[in-house]
Formats: C-alpha cells, structure tokens, sequence
C-alpha cells in the first residue's frame, strides 16, 4: 500500500474508532476525507486482512483483529512505559499531595495511560484510562506538542490555525515545562516535563495536576518536582 493510500486507510480506521454509531462507506469516506471510490477499495483491503467488517446492511465496523492488536498494544504500553513510572509517579502524588498523569502524544491528540490520585484532599481531580483530548489544549497535551518533530509540529499548528501557539511550543520546548490554567478542565491548573528517549525523541509526558488555587501557589516547587520525576522515569525508559 502506497504511502497516501496508506494515510487515508490510517484515517478511515481512525474514524471508525471514533464514531460510536456505525457508518456506511460514503458516510465514513466524508467524516475521514476520502472519495468514496477510494473508501471502498481501501476498505476492502482492509477487510482481507481482518481489520474491518462490512456488513450486509452497508454498515462498516473495526474487524475483530483489532481486539488482538490492541490488546498487544495495550500491555505493550504497560511493559515500556506504564511500569516504570508507577512507582516514581506513587512517590511523587504522595510527595506533593496532587494527582500525576503519564501521557502519550497519538497523532493530534493525547492520550491518558496512567493516572495516581492523591488521598490527602477531598477535591482533587480523576483522569479516565485512555481519556484522549486534544495535543495543543493543558499543559499535559503541550508538553508532548513541543517535542513533536518538526514536521508534526507544524502540522498541528497549521491544524488548528494557532497563530501564537508555534511561539508557545518553542518556549515550552526550550524552558522544559509547561504550565497551563483552565484550558482542559475548568478551575484546573496543571505542570508537565517530556519524558524523552534514547534518540532524544518524546516518549511520554509527567503531569502534576489538581485545583488551579492549589497549583498556582505551588507553581515553582511543583516546576521542580516534576522535572526531576520525569528526569527520574527517563533514565528508567533509556535504560
């Protein structure tokens, strides 16, 4: 499969994990911006290799083979990057007393792999497993957003017409923190360092985040602590 064939399959499967309801071809190709002559053909591929079903009704579902594929991803994920920052982020949620987020950059968006909630206050705030939201919105998102390869970066920046937002992922890349108030959840502050891999290249993202009275006022040691976590699950990423 050539190159852009194999762009527009990516985004056709990527739409049919989104969509909740279960689409007919022209329906899917006009939500992934495909030709519908390009959606059949590349669906029936697709369908060849247990990836997707189409159904007598018209309708196209993900295949059962993606059960098996995600599942391989998922404890993958546990084994590379989850496990070594369970204990490390336990330390840190007990030391500064806010909940700790370990995310990953998934095209233009992040995705939640771990979270540890804090028990030392009542109000506090919870992270859903897998939640995704978007790569340019908190502090969680921007922090993998700047370590992103150029041309990723300028993608996003041109996806979502951010005429500040280059300006913001250069200074973030060169200060090594961000730190972003009310862009994700309203009244919630957070700080984020990249957690990066042998290469130099962003592997995943450390989070402190919690009420924004509370992180504000801790803003500086907050800074630091987090920095120092991530330095700490790096090295355990690079071995």
């Amino acid at each position: 499969m050539a190159r852009g064939a194999l762009e527009r399959a990516a985004r056709l499967l990527e739409r049919l994990g989104e969509d909740k309801a279960e689409p007919t071809v022209p329906e899917l190709a006009g939500e992934a911006g495909v030709p519908t002559s390009t959606a059949y053909r590349l669906l029936a591929e697709l369908e060849q290799y247990g990836l997707v079903e189409r159904r007598a009704d018209g309708t196209v579902v993900l295949g059962a083979r993606m059960v098996v594929l995600g599942r391989t991803a998922q404890e993958s994920l546990r084994r590379r990057l989850v496990d070594p920052a369970r204990r490390p982020m336990e330390r840190l949620t007990e030391a500064v007393g806010e909940t700790t987020i370990l995310t990953v950059p998934c095209g233009l968006e992040v995705i939640v792999l771990h979270a540890v909630e804090t028990e030392r206050h009542s109000v506090r705030l919870s992270y859903a497993l897998y939640r995704r939201a978007p790569i340019h919105r908190g502090a969680s998102g921007k922090i993998l957003a700047a370590h992103l390869e150029t041309a990723e970066r300028e993608r996003l920046v041109q996806a979502v017409d951010g005429t500040t937002l280059a300006a913001e992922l250069a200074e973030i890349q060169r200060d090594g923190v961000a730190m972003t108030t009310g862009e994700l959840d309203p009244g919630a502050a957070a700080v984020a360092a990249p957690i990066l891999d042998r290469r130099g290249e962003i592997s995943a993202g450390l989070s402190i985040a919690g009420p924004v009275g509370r992180i504000t006022a801790e803003r500086e040691s907050l800074r630091e602590s987090v920095i120092a976590c991530a330095a700490m699950i790096q090295r355990a990423y690079q071995g």
